[in-house]
Parts: structure tokens; sequence; C-alpha cells
């Protein structure tokens, strides 16, 4: 999808609160089309598996689909893919060319249990969920919990490899549905910020506000993320039945004065060339508070500080 960038930049300076109120309702009727997807194909799975890359929105929005779904009438329960990750212990845990633990890597889950999982879930059997305590990057049993899914449920898998075929393979009828920011910001014809880019600002901020992490650190990070984006993620986007975008109109403009004096301060430019252009696209956009943003934005509930 195409975003103006004049279009932008004049809504927020007349109507700021109309236009991100817009924008909100934009996403939520992706929501919607989602949950009618999922509540079409009951009869071929209750199963859903939703996937993206990083800083997508993925929680928020499988928590949306959750919701639109129990207003249906169909009680949906939701699961976290990182909950089936393996110990970085075991012998035959993947690793990256330098020999370092590849937690990008669908290999570093248990296929085996989560495809078990799955099975018996669309069955009406009963299964532990597992829980893994990233404290320890271990399993911690104490914090299983029981689930089985009852007539007119439906369980949501969230993660982002729920779309890899090493794991659909193993579960072809389950609804499939993929989240990521999919518009970017054009100038007439030229291109101002890049959709990728919006999801950079998104994990700036969220890494900042909620993992005590710099950008520099964060920026660090970023080309291995990207790394396994492009080889265990972005391919299967075509596999789904639903792509939801979660880009916001206003969103480079409630990031701007949170993210830009992070970029500037950088002493280090992990990946010099992408911190220029996004500090020059940011320019472009007329800043807003972000925490004059509603409550129930995606990018209060996901990326922001509560108040």
């Amino acid at each position: 999808m195409r975003l103006e960038l004049s279009a932008i930049n004049e809504r927020l300076k007349s109507d700021p609160a109309g236009y991100v109120a817009a924008c909100d309702e934009l996403y939520q009727s992706r929501v919607e089309e989602a949950a009618d997807v999922v509540t079409s194909r009951l009869n071929e799975s209750k199963v859903v598996l939703l996937a993206g890359p990083s800083s997508s929105g993925k929680t928020t929005t499988a928590g949306r689909v959750r919701d639109a779904l129990n207003r249906r009438g169909i009680f949906a329960h939701m699961v976290s893919l990182d909950d089936y990750y393996r110990p970085k212990r075991d012998p035959d845990f993947p690793t990256t060319r330098r020999g370092d633990p590849d937690l990008e890597a669908p290999e570093a889950l248990d296929l085996d249990l989560l495809s078990e999982h799955l099975d018996l879930l669309d069955r009406g059997k009963e299964i532990l969920v597992p829980h893994f305590d990233f404290r320890i990057q271990a399993q911690s049993p104490a914090d299983f919990r029981p689930m089985r899914l009852k007539e007119h449920e439906v369980v949501i898998f969230e993660g982002i490899h729920g779309l890899n075929p090493i794991l659909t393979a193993r579960k072809p009828e389950a609804t499939r549905l993929f989240v990521s920011t999919a518009s970017s910001v054009y100038d007439d014809d030229v291109e101002v910020f890049d959709r990728v880019w919006m999801r950079v600002l998104r994990r700036i901020v969220r890494d900042f506000n909620f993992r005590a992490s710099s950008a520099e650190e964060t920026l660090g990070m970023w080309k291995n993320v990207r790394r396994g984006e492009k080889v265990y993620i972005s391919p299967y986007k075509k596999c789904s039945h639903y792509a939801i975008d979660t880009t916001h109109g206003y969103e480079v403009a409630a990031f701007r004065p949170i993210a830009e004096p992070m970029l500037l301060e950088l002493e280090k430019r992990p990946q010099p060339k992408l911190v220029d252009m996004i500090l020059e696209g940011l320019q472009s956009f007329l800043p807003i508070d972000p925490m004059s943003l509603p409550e129930t934005s995606l990018l209060r509930q996901e990326f922001l500080p509560k108040q």
C-alpha cells in the first residue's frame, strides 16, 4: 500500500486527533476482515497460525483478532510460539555461521512437540501448554497450563515462524495470518520512508522502553534480524490466507520525537547508511506527541510506555 507524505502532514496539521482515529479505524477494519477469514474456515481447522517479522505488531494484532472472534461468539485462546523454544544447551540447537545460537531459525523451537499439540487441539484433546523462562533459558514446568478446545473455540499460535513450511506442512489445514508493515510513504514518486524502516523505529522505541536497550544495541542486532526474516519469514507471506497491514499513517510522526534524538546522539553508527536514511526521512514528517495517542492505539499498546 502507498501512503502520501503531503496528505499525512496536512491531516496532522489540520486535525491530528481525527487522523489518528481514522488510521486506528483502518487497522481495526483489517483485524475484522482477518476474523471473518478465521470464522469462514472453522470447519477446516480450529488452529490459527499468526506470523510476522520483528516489531510488526503480532502480539497486539493477535489479541485484536481474538477479541473480534469473541464478539462473533467464538472463544479464542492465545499461545506464544516463544514458549516452544528449546534450551540453547541442546547439542543440536541451530547455530549461525559464526557458531552462535541461532534464535531466528525455526529449528530453535521444539517442532515435534508443537506439531503434536496442534494435532491434539484440533481433535479436541487436552494439552499442557509449555512456558519458556527466558531468564533461565529453559522450560518452566511449574507454569505449564492445560488447554482443550471446546465447541466454538479456536487457538491462535503467534510467533515469527508461524507460516514457515517446516511448521505448516505438519498442519496444512490451519488458518494462516501474516502481520507486517506493508505501506511505504511517498512524496510524489519518491519514497521518503520505507515500510521496513517503520519496524526499525518500532524496535528502537520498544527496546528502549521495555528492554533497557539503546538504539546502538538495537541497530547492532538488526542485520541478523533481517537475515532471519529474509530466510525464514518473508518468503512465506504468500502462503497466508489473509495479510494484515499494521502500518499507521501517523506512526513516523509519533515516533520522531523519541527516535530522532537517539539516532542523532549515536557515537558509533551500526549500519550508518540505514541510520542516515531514516534520519533524513524523519525530518519530512510533522512531529506529534506520542503520549497524546489514545490508549487503544497499537503503538501505545505494544511500543510506548504506559502513562
